[in-house]
């Protein structure tokens, strides 16, 4: 081991001495160098035990404690923080159709058909938003007579909303005015050259007020409202009405949720033949509602209470189901199935509304539903197009139709039938293609079954709605409608006869064309076929007929 050492210092040293004289060459010259070599020194290293023993582990200690963790509230008397924001800088731009609170349009056409509507809003300062509005609409002349043929209608209105923390506070006031001619004459009877229609002014107030909670997401969601109606006709017809509408659902979780609907209304109808009525109708209708993953299922009933006095009725008191459901498989395919009774609300403005031609009535009654069972399919295919196709099978009590008076032509009595069973074959479609088009449209055929009736007197056969919408660039909007039915039997009292009215065929389109944010042309075209068409026997309705106008947002 000695021998080792002292050749590796000769070694290291022979080398560090052929280096030196180049190093002192370029640092400064060495003229003398000495190296001693001792061979007797001797170098040791001291012994170090070696350890082969592993080191023990030690148990891990355990605490018998419990770490409990006090967390005390402290409350501090500070202000809230106030958020400033500031507009960011950069330009974003703005839509400035949603700054205008107000509009102005005008338009007039044939058959001297001024149109005039306007509204405004206060909705920028505070939490409230208050609107009126106002619009009238005539045809001061028509397609029988001239001014014999005339009708008008305004509406003027006020409503209101009040935004609370959790609720909001609305209301609404209106006034309706519709002025009708009874023109279902003959123009060519030489006899009634010189005749002038009676005319029916109807008169309707409206108030409502209510309650609502802001958040619709919310697991309890709730709306009251309270209403009032008045309405009055030229004759001897008055109608008031009181009404109360309550709902009310609760939400368990995002799948299940119950919910009820109420109403109750109070009727006082008087007219020609009969007064001092009171018709009232109280219903509540409670149910619950399961949705997941493409399955829908209700279950509930409607209770209902009512007053009308009829030959056939056995109780005031009603119960009937109300169970519907529906699965998608897949987007593209779903079933749906149900079956539900009812007892539908009838009062004689829903029949004046229907047909503004309606005579004295003899009396008012509700329509028994006693059920309607359904089912169909419906799904979408590739988000464009959507489809509903099914059928409907209903039992009805009372249901209403309109005939001819016998002893006044130009109007129309109401009739009911006891036991009516009617079949609904329906589908319907809408195909949305990117922003430019959009098509609706939906088919209904009806089969009625009569216990009284030998017809369906003034009720379509079948119905077909037809819309499209398009929208070639964004300043220009067109709208082209179709409004089809046929198969509408009329009853000639005086002949004892009926009569197929001929088949309703309407074509109207219209136009809007945007000059800028604020102004805005309109064209409007009805009945562009120029056809004859008949809702109600007698009563042919106006050929082409069309308006042009401006509106203007402020």
């Amino acid at each position: 081991m000695n021998k080792n050492l002292i050749f590796r210092y000769i070694f290291i040293v022979s080398f560090s001495g052929l280096s030196l004289p180049n190093f002192a060459q370029q640092r400064g010259e060495v003229q003398d160098q000495e190296f001693v070599i001792r061979k007797d020194r001797v170098l040791t290293v001291p012994v170090q035990p070696r350890n082969f023993e592993r080191i023990p582990v030690l148990p891990t200690p355990k605490s018998t404690a419990n770490f409990n963790y006090l967390v005390k509230p402290f409350f501090l008397n500070l202000p809230p923080l106030e958020i400033a924001p500031e507009a960011s800088l950069k330009q974003f731009p703005r839509t400035n159709e949603e700054l205008f609170p107000g509009f102005v349009r005008v338009g007039y056409g044939n058959y001297a058909s001024p149109i005039l509507e306007a509204r405004y809003n206060l909705w920028e300062d505070g939490d409230y938003n208050i609107g009126a509005k106002i619009k009238h609409e005539g045809f001061y002349t028509g397609p029988v007579g001239g001014k014999n043929s005339a009708e008008n209608h305004t509406n003027v209105g006020l409503d209101g909303t009040l935004f609370k923390d959790y609720f909001e506070l609305y209301g609404h006031v209106d006034y309706i005015r519709d002025l009708y001619n009874f023109y279902g004459y003959d123009p060519e009877n030489v006899n009634l050259q010189e005749f002038v229609t009676p005319q029916n002014i109807f008169n309707t107030f409206k108030i409502k007020a209510g309650i609502s909670n802001l958040e619709k997401m919310s697991d309890l969601n709730y709306d009251a409202n309270l209403n009032v109606r008045l309405f009055n006709d030229s004759f001897m017809a008055v109608e008031n009405e009181i009404g109360i509408n309550g709902r009310a659902d609760f939400w368990y979780n995002e799948n299940l949720r119950t919910a009820v609907d109420a109403n109750l209304s109070l009727t006082t109808p008087s007219d020609e033949f009969y007064a001092d009525i009171n018709r009232n109708y109280f219903k509540i209708k409670p149910y619950v509602e399961y949705r997941r993953q493409g399955l829908s299922i209700l279950a509930g009933a409607n209770i209902v209470f009512e007053n009308d006095i009829t030959t056939n009725k056995k109780s005031d008191f009603h119960i009937f189901p109300a169970i519907s459901g529906s699965y998608m498989l897949n987007e593209a395919f779903g079933i749906y199935a149900g079956v539900e009774g009812d007892v539908n609300r009838k009062t004689y403005y829903d029949f004046v509304m229907e047909n503004p031609f309606l005579g004295p009535s003899d009396e008012l009654l509700n329509t028994i539903q006693n059920f309607v069972a359904s089912a169909g399919v419906k799904g979408t295919i590739n988000a464009e197009f959507t489809y509903e196709a099914g059928v409907n099978v209903g039992k009805y009590a009372n249901m209403h139709f309109f005939t001819t008076a016998p002893s006044d032509s130009l109007r129309f009595n109401l009739v009911y039938d006891t036991d009516t069973r009617v079949i609904n074959y329906t589908a319907s479609v809408g195909w949305e293609y990117q922003d430019w088009y959009k098509l609706t449209g939906s088919v209904n055929y009806y089969q009625y079954t009569l216990n009284d009736l030998s017809a369906a007197f003034h009720r379509p056969e079948w119905e077909l709605i037809l819309g499209n919408t398009f929208k070639p660039t964004e300043k220009f909007l067109i709208n082209a409608n179709i409004n089809a039915m046929g198969g509408i039997v009329a009853y000639k009292p005086t002949l004892d006869v009926t009569e197929t009215l001929p088949t309703i065929f309407d074509l109207n389109v219209k136009l809007d064309y945007k000059i800028n944010n604020q102004v805005s042309v309109f064209a409007v075209g009805n009945n562009l076929l120029n056809q004859s068409n008949q809702r109600f026997l007698n009563y042919p309705v106006r050929g082409i007929q069309g308006i042009g106008g401006l509106t203007i947002k402020f």
